[in-house]
């Protein structure tokens, strides 16, 4: 019979923002939700009533923040805790631009930089191998917090695929083989130290059915 988990991590994207129609280079770009955004991620705090979290971290930025502050209104007493290390990648000179903008503005570039994954580096800006040095110590921080529980983090879609590459052992360059909608929902549970990814990139309603049938995991 398989063990019950010890710990369960559910990470969730931010709902989508207000500028999203433009399509732009959010980064550490301070955009809030929009109303659709809001909703959205309002469909995955009403599922997640069921389930009794520990704690909620998330983003300082504005849009995993207002995210998180949903969440945790459908929990009981339970107060976001907002880490800057798990911010978006900045994207530097690009930051608030759109796609079309920085094409026009950056020829070449907006190319090379989905060519050269990890490493490629707006100026002003980080790469990939930046924020998976500032994201995986807060992670892992963060875990070693909650041997035991429930716990959900909010941040953006960079951060969640640096996290789910480096469980499942993904090299940076492949990061955008993961895909990751508006409040998006990924659960990892972990088996002692070990952890194991049981729902990826999954969207409301679908990842409704993905909860487990033991909602809480006791806290020993």
């Amino acid at each position: 019979m398989k063990k019950d988990p010890n710990l369960r991590i559910y990470l969730i994207r931010h709902g989508e923002t207000e500028n999203s129609a433009r399509v732009c280079f959010n980064g550490h770009h301070d955009v809030p939700l929009s109303p659709q955004g809001k909703d959205q991620i309002r469909q995955v705090a009403q599922s997640l009533k069921t389930v009794t979290l520990d704690a909620v971290y998330s983003s300082d930025l504005i849009r995993a923040r207002e995210s998180a502050e949903i969440i945790s209104g459908f929990q009981d007493n339970l107060q976001p805790v907002p880490c800057k290390q798990l911010r978006e990648i900045s994207f530097g000179a690009w930051e608030g631009l759109s796609v079309e903008e920085v094409q026009r503005r950056y020829p070449g570039q907006f190319d090379k930089k989905f060519r050269d994954i990890a490493t490629f580096q707006v100026e002003g800006g980080e790469t990939f191998q930046d924020v998976r040095d500032r994201v995986l110590p807060k992670f892992d921080e963060i875990r070693k917090a909650h041997s035991r529980g429930q716990v959900a983090l909010v941040v953006h879609g960079g951060v969640i695929r640096i996290i789910l590459a480096q469980i499942l052992s993904i090299p940076l360059q492949n990061l955008f083989r993961i895909s990751q909608d508006y409040a998006a929902v990924n659960i990892i549970q972990y088996y002692g130290n070990d952890p194991v990814v049981e729902l990826m990139g999954g969207a409301f309603p679908k990842f409704s059915s993905a909860l487990p049938p033991d909602k809480k995991i006791a806290i020993q």
